[in-house]
């Protein structure tokens, strides 16, 4: 077996199909890390040639893959680092891995991406956001008896949905919370004079443009993560979206009165999963909670619609609302693996060091100057790094 990195933007058949092959039979799935995801990054965002694809291979079969993309600065650390952050929606990192020989097929990823540091200079991995468990425990077992140092420099909780028996409208909150819902849809009917419905719009040809308008119309283009506001990248999600609605795998779910969207979620079906990539509302209608009334009744479609066994949020770092309505957890992490087992890499744990202590301290401080113009975007978004959903 050997690793080795690819250009995503100039992948051969033989390697997607090696690629799609490994996504059917992965620890874990993650269509975020999917062809029909990463093509279409590459292909259109601005950046797109420089997206790489870290693989573990053996006779033309992959045993393991993460995307990658070298940086001279990250997040505020001006520092050479590879990171599996691609594309501008990051929430689920977990990378592409074969049960068959996972610890040795890591091992020899890691391997290809030290190897590639004197070229590239990229001197640390930032593994961003990947779900605590067996693809996690195997990564820091392969960095380990390769002698690379790794840190967790982030790790929280977020929201989750595992399938529950009997699940019924408004299950997982609270009475009270209940209450005040359909007081609020009340009010909203009376005001739209149509009573919202929820729809499956899956099928639609116009639901994708209907969500970027959206988002478009709302918080989240005051605070410039909207997809409009960087080129290419409305192009890149109607790609995405057509390939994966192409295989049937893309959902569009809608709370609308009079035809018009109120709230809309997005999803893609990875194996035994749903991933809720994209969430946005009219912000014109927030003192009705129609985002709040969408996941409510998002959550019966998952039950009474879907054979997923749960449903992966993918949501930020905090993200109350979701800790609050989605009553099961699943720990993300993100670690810094250092690309060198020898005497050099003390330069490189001393400035990783120094970021991880620092990093609080510069959020709080951000955060208390600019805290009533983000209107409660998530820290990324805070930062200006491009990772918004």
């Amino acid at each position: 077996m050997k690793g080795r990195v690819i250009s995503v933007r100039t992948i051969s058949a033989a390697d997607e199909s090696a690629w799609r092959e490994l996504a059917s039979r992965a620890i874990e799935p993650n269509p975020l890390y999917e062809p029909d995801c990463l093509i279409p990054a590459a292909r259109h965002q601005t950046f797109g040639a420089e997206i790489g694809l870290a693989i573990a291979e053996e006779d033309g079969r992959w045993y393991a893959c993460v995307p990658t993309r070298n940086l001279k600065r990250w997040h505020k650390l001006p520092y050479p680092i590879v990171t599996s952050q691609v594309r501008r929606m990051i929430y689920q990192g977990t990378p592409l891995v074969d049960r068959d020989r996972s610890v040795e097929a890591l091992r020899e990823l890691l391997s290809g991406l030290a190897a590639a540091r004197g070229v590239r200079a990229s001197r640390v991995f930032a593994l961003q956001e990947i779900s605590e468990g067996e693809v996690s425990t195997a990564v820091r077992q392969a960095a380990s008896e390769l002698g690379l140092p790794w840190y967790d420099f982030e790790s929280f909780e977020r929201g989750f949905l595992v399938r529950q028996p009997g699940h019924t409208q408004g299950a997982t909150l609270k009475s009270e919370t209940r209450r005040n819902l359909q007081k609020k849809r009340r009010r909203l009917t009376r005001e739209l004079g149509h009573e919202p419905e929820f729809v499956d719009r899956s099928a639609d040809p116009t639901a994708v443009d209907d969500y970027i308008a959206l988002e478009a119309a709302g918080y989240k283009l005051g605070i410039g993560v909207a997809m409009t506001t960087v080129p290419g990248e409305t192009e890149y999600f109607r790609d995405m979206c057509a390939r994966f609605a192409a295989a049937g795998r893309l959902h569009v779910l809608a709370l609308q009165a009079g035809g018009a969207p109120l709230a809309m979620d997005i999803w893609i079906r990875g194996r035994e999963g749903e991933f809720m990539i994209k969430t946005s509302y009219d912000q014109r209608y927030s003192a009705y909670s129609p985002g709040l009334m969408l996941h409510v009744d998002a959550m019966v479609f998952f039950h009474e619609h879907s054979d997923a066994q749960w449903l992966e949020t993918c949501t930020y770092n905090g993200n109350q609302l979701f800790l609050r309505i989605y009553p099961d957890r699943r720990r993300i992490t993100s670690l810094f693996i250092v690309l060198d087992a020898g005497w050099k890499n003390r330069v490189d744990q001393l400035v990783l060091q120094s970021f991880m202590s620092l990093r609080p301290l510069h959020t709080r401080f951000y955060e208390r100057r600019h805290g009533e113009e983000t209107h409660g975007a998530p820290a990324a978004a805070r930062e200006g790094t491009p990772d918004d959903r």
